[in-house]
């Protein structure tokens, strides 16, 4: 079921790099609408279900039966882990905390998985080491540590706890773009993936639930929160796509810079919806986080290993 070891990554181009920026808004956009689910009265792991739920089976139904994959052990391995690290644990927490924290610094969470996930790239010998690259990615790892540090100028150190529950968010995230891309099933699209990886998170927090006792909590009676998760499934569905074809395109350490983007993204949209506001040491971490991002991608000459497209 694994391609890796058979092809190469591409170097990412000016259409990967727009697909990294539209896959990362649409991914920050679900953090202020998640709050305001969480606000009307809604569980953190009753919207992460729905979420998943929603909008993988919008995916199903936008394919039908014209790209159905046939389900096996391993396929079926590969959706639980991939649901397991990209949607059930990364989401649920995600959702936890943004009403503690704001939509603004949930968002860098999303930031701290791409030097981990470069470390553990290079030492599976899945890509090439890169003194510039890594000084890129942990300039940006450095600007989401400032924006996450207590001060005066910052966030309250009130808040540290459910940072700290956050930090799951990126370790989830980090484990989950090596796998994916290490254990590609042969012949499998995007979509098709992106469908399995979707349910499957279902699945697993619906499992989650039966064991807390919380699936009562599934009834929604409220029109409002019936229209958010509408909007949400299609952006979780469009996201989730583009997600898989950059999984497929570009190579795990490309991918995790997704959390670059969300982060600006999501504090201007913390800003937009919920007059989020940020002192200097916040906005400064978000220029050390940009600066890295331009250091990581600078072109270069230096050979890429192997791919899962």
């Amino acid at each position: 079921m694994n391609n890796q070891s058979s092809i190469r990554y591409r170097q990412p181009g000016i259409r990967s790099a727009f697909l990294l920026l539209g896959v990362g808004v649409v991914i920050a956009l679900m953090l202020p609408l998640s709050r305001a689910a969480m606000d009307i009265g809604m569980t953190p792991l009753a919207y992460a279900f729905w979420q998943a739920l929603g909008g993988g089976v919008i995916l199903a139904a936008w394919l039908r039966r014209r790209s159905l994959i046939r389900l096996d052990g391993a396929l079926t391995r590969y959706f639980g882990i991939s649901g397991l690290t990209a949607i059930a644990v990364p989401n649920a927490l995600a959702f936890a905390v943004v009403s503690q924290i704001g939509a603004g610094l949930t968002a860098t969470l999303y930031a701290l998985p791409s030097l981990a996930t470069y470390a553990i790239a290079v030492t599976m010998g899945m890509e090439s080491l890169s003194a510039k690259k890594a000084i890129g990615l942990g300039f940006g790892v450095a600007g989401c540590v400032w924006i996450l540090s207590p001060s005066p100028a910052g966030i309250s150190p009130d808040s540290l706890p459910w940072l700290l529950l956050g930090l799951l968010v990126p370790l989830s995230l980090a484990i989950g773009n090596i796998y994916r891309t290490s254990h590609w099933p042969t012949g499998a699209t995007p979509e098709q993936l992106a469908i399995g990886m979707l349910l499957g998170g279902a699945v697993l927090i619906f499992m989650a639930m039966l064991i807390l006792g919380d699936v009562r909590t599934l009834v929604i009676d409220d029109a409002r929160l019936w229209a958010i998760l509408g909007v949400q499934s299609i952006l979780t569905a469009i996201g989730y796509r583009g997600f898989f074809h950059l999984q497929q395109q570009t190579s795990p350490t490309f991918l995790s810079q997704l959390g670059f983007v969300i982060t600006p993204a999501g504090m201007l949209f913390g800003i937009v919806f919920y007059g989020e506001s940020y002192g200097w040491a916040v906005w400064g971490g978000v220029v050390l986080l940009l600066t890295g991002v331009v250091l990581a991608n600078l072109p270069s000459h230096e050979r890429k290993t192997c791919s899962a497209d």
